[in-house]
């Protein structure tokens, strides 16, 4: 075949290669959301999931170097976000070998070969043939309907899921550093109230022992004070374990052994910070465990259409060069080039039945990823809508306690006095004692609550603000 002739038989071919790709576009699954949070205040917008805004640091809006330290280490040596990058430079290299197929296969070879044959008929005999080749074949698939554009379509969205996988993981981890740390600031600020409890509960004891040996109180008022005491130690040394234990955490997080790690002490619990909160259709855009979700869909639909290609002919381009010669003296003579091309085209017969049942799959798969993007929506919405209602009865818990704290303080105050003045006995001393220690570390519970609850809604909108 003459290459004009050749060229015009593969033009309408490579026109067809222009053509829209077979199955569906992608669309994202349609959902039914609300227009608002219940305690946003605020209306619809729309907004647009393939949309990355770009990551902040919204832990260092708590206002604490320890807590900033602590995550940007844990962003940096935490050794699931090493794991997860890996798996993103994976997907990565997939996609650019599903864009390989953009471009023809080619093998260069070298062969050699020396064969003996015999004559036949009158006179027989037998010869040797040398041959020496250097050929060069060039296959080239020509994307019809598409099937290449769909597959790269699946990697290059696999690729960006990833990619959002580890921005997930990055949040998540940040999330939980923050929170393991504002866990081990309430134990410090409990820790903080216990040792002064114990300082108190000493002097108690001291005085009332004197009280016992000049007789003016009995044994079982020293005997309750002793009791108090050794409880407050114990609930220290508890107290004690739990720090261990939450330091241990925090240096795992961060990348770190646990053997040696420590955490300076700090007991203030901070107010925590407001949490402006999107929209709906903004938390589409900023999760993203949802746009990861939503890219998963786009690779779902697109193996869709590397199905639905596989029905079609495959049509491909095959041609070949190369020298050879009878010698290597001659092989690289210009006689010795050689060459051909041609087309050629081949349709499925007698496997219909499995790529039927492929595709089946393939529409089966895209079902069920589309059900996960919805299901990962509803979760991040019920996630906010836990933390923002959280955040909101937390600070009325708040006003609440320390009302109780202030009047548990004054009640302790007043048994005191009473006591010295013999009005009451030690048993109420230590009743609004008591009473006093547990609206103090109730209030801390409170405060070190509202902290993790900033941290949860924060994590919930995405980690924007």
């Amino acid at each position: 075949m003459s290459s004009p002739c050749f060229i015009s038989c593969c033009l309408p071919f490579l026109a067809l290669a222009a053509c829209a790709p077979v199955g569906p576009d992608h669309e994202t699954p349609a959902m039914k959301l609300p227009a608002s949070f219940s305690q946003g205040g605020v209306s619809w917008k729309s907004g647009s999931p393939d949309s990355q805004p770009q990551p902040r640091a919204w832990w260092r809006l708590f206002g604490d170097s320890t807590l900033n330290s602590l995550v940007d280490r844990g962003l940096a040596e935490n050794q699931e976000l090493a794991g997860a990058a890996a798996r993103v430079s994976e997907a990565r290299q997939f996609s650019k070998m599903a864009r390989s197929r953009y471009f023809p296969a080619m093998d260069m070879g070298v062969s050699a070969d020396r064969t003996k044959f015999r004559y036949r008929g009158p006179g027989g005999g037998s010869s040797l043939i040398n041959n020496f080749a250097v050929p060069v074949d060039l296959r080239y698939e020509i994307d019809t309907w598409g099937k290449v554009r769909r597959q790269v379509e699946a990697a290059t969205a696999r690729e960006s899921a990833t990619n959002e996988l580890l921005a997930a993981l990055r949040l998540t981890v940040a999330a939980e550093i923050a929170q393991t740390y504002w866990a081990l600031r309430a134990v410090d600020a409990d820790r903080a109230v216990l040792a002064r409890t114990l300082e108190i509960r000493s002097k108690a004891f001291d005085l009332l022992t004197k009280r016992r040996d000049v007789g003016s109180i009995s044994g079982l008022d020293l005997a309750r004070a002793e009791t108090e005491l050794a409880t407050a130690e114990a609930d220290r040394i508890q107290l004690d374990q739990s720090r261990s234990e939450l330091v241990n955490a925090l240096a795992v997080l961060t990348g770190a052994a646990a053997s040696g790690s420590s955490v300076p002490e700090k007991t203030e619990l901070p107010k925590p910070p407001t949490v402006p909160v999107s929209i709906p259709s903004d938390l589409l855009r900023q999760r993203p465990d949802i746009r990861a979700a939503e890219r998963n869909v786009v690779a779902a639909n697109a193996e869709i259409g590397v199905a639905t290609a596989a029905f079609f002919p495959t049509i491909a381009i095959d041609a070949s060069t190369g020298l050879d010669a009878t010698s290597m003296g001659k092989l690289f003579d210009a006689s010795s080039l050689v060459w051909s091309l041609g087309i050629s085209a081949f349709e499925p017969l007698t496997n219909l039945r499995f790529l039927q049942s492929q595709r089946r799959a393939t529409v089966a798969a895209h079902e069920a990823a589309s059900a996960d993007y919805r299901q990962t929506v509803l979760e991040a919405l019920r996630e906010a809508e836990n933390a923002l209602q959280a955040a909101a009865i937390l600070e009325r818990r708040q006003t609440a306690q320390d009302q109780a704290l202030a009047a548990a303080r004054k009640t302790f105050d007043l048994s005191v006095k009473r006591f010295n003045q013999g009005l009451v006995s030690f048993l109420d001393v230590v009743d609004a004692e008591r009473t006093r220690l547990d609206a103090e570390r109730g209030a801390n519970a409170i405060r070190a609550e509202r902290l993790a609850v900033a941290v949860a809604l924060a994590k919930a909108v995405g980690g924007e603000w």
